[in-house]
């Protein structure tokens, strides 16, 4: 249905705008933002101030009163709305699983609604299953009752992506899991974005999970007006006024340092097995704790040492402040 330049098409809003009858000030007013394809990008801002609706007027569950949305090209707006939403994955906090329907049969769904042949739709859902680490023989016949929370999250993220839809809609989907859970589903999530590049929409009130999952984040003040729209690394560096700062609180520095990898930072000689070790991919949020729980000033990486000094350098700074840990 949608041009695709990646995994991902490009979402474009101009002027989109809604306003609910009785309301003196629109919900969303006049909102301009490109997304690129195959981008995770965040909607953070406090409750009310029409991130999600600005989120559901792109699959149209809520009508713009006026304004454009396109994706790769394609007017939203002139498609009909059930055609549209098959080709949008969509995930909620509630999940929203059939309870009726197993496992499989609810991965499985939009795929049969878009007229897929059985074996087609099966094999998809079999393949589904076990990209989110849902072993299919054991998980398909079940029911969404016999799954815990973390579980069934999983198969709401399977069944947005079982017609491999272009464009991801995702409306706070792990903020009802325990954290360590959460944290399970953020690490898995990034992996398979890693790979498939859908273009993501995922609103949160987390800024903490913006910065992990988010290519770039949208911080949006009342009416989804935009305070600021860049990269976690930039936002961070640089919050363009008191309100996106409020966001960012007093530990910026530790922010930015789990955004870089200790393969990022120059290292000193050979690995040194006598040291803390990090695996490759760890963070310097990561390396530099590890550094203070064994009272030391360095770490060992298979790259080489990392000293602290070096992960300070990093990010422009002489040392981080112990308040700061």
């Amino acid at each position: 249905m949608f041009e695709t330049d990646t995994g991902g098409a490009q979402i474009q809003l101009r002027a989109l705008t809604k306003q609910f009858p009785g309301q003196a000030e629109p919900a969303v007013d006049s909102v301009d933002l490109d997304i690129p394809a195959g981008e995770l990008v965040a909607f953070v801002g406090p409750s009310g101030c029409g991130k999600t609706t600005t989120m559901k007027m792109i699959n149209r569950l809520v009508e713009p009163t006026s304004g454009e949305i396109r994706i790769g090209g394609e007017d939203v707006l002139a498609l009909p709305p059930d055609e549209l939403r098959r080709h949008i994955g969509y995930v909620i906090q509630q999940i929203g699983l059939f309870p009726h329907l197993t496992i499989g049969e609810n991965v499985g769904l939009v795929p049969k609604l878009l007229g897929w042949d059985r074996p087609k739709a099966e094999a998809r859902t079999e393949d589904l299953l076990a990209l989110v680490n849902l072993e299919p023989g054991e998980y398909r016949d079940r029911y969404p009752r016999q799954l815990s929370g973390g579980q069934q999250q999983r198969v709401g993220v399977a069944r947005a992506l079982a017609a491999d839809p272009p464009v991801m809609l995702m409306d706070e989907p792990f903020g009802a899991t325990d954290p360590i859970t959460r944290e399970h589903l953020q690490n898995e999530f990034l992996k398979l974005q890693k790979d498939l590049r859908k273009t993501i929409i995922f609103v949160t009130h987390d800024f903490e999970e913006a910065i992990k999952l988010g290519d770039r984040i949208a911080v949006l003040r009342n009416q989804s007006h935009i305070a600021q729209y860049d990269t976690p690394a930039n936002i961070l560096a640089n919050p363009a006024d008191d309100y996106v700062a409020s966001f960012i609180g007093a530990d910026a520095t530790l922010k930015r340092l789990a955004l870089m990898t200790v393969d990022e930072v120059p290292t000193e000689g050979p690995p040194d097995p006598a040291l803390p070790q990090v695996e490759t991919g760890t963070s310097l949020r990561e390396a530099l704790d590890l550094m203070v729980a064994n009272g030391t000033d360095r770490c060992s990486s298979p790259a080489g040492v990392l000293s602290y000094t070096a992960l300070c350098a990093s990010i422009g700074r002489e040392e981080v402040a112990a308040g700061d840990r």
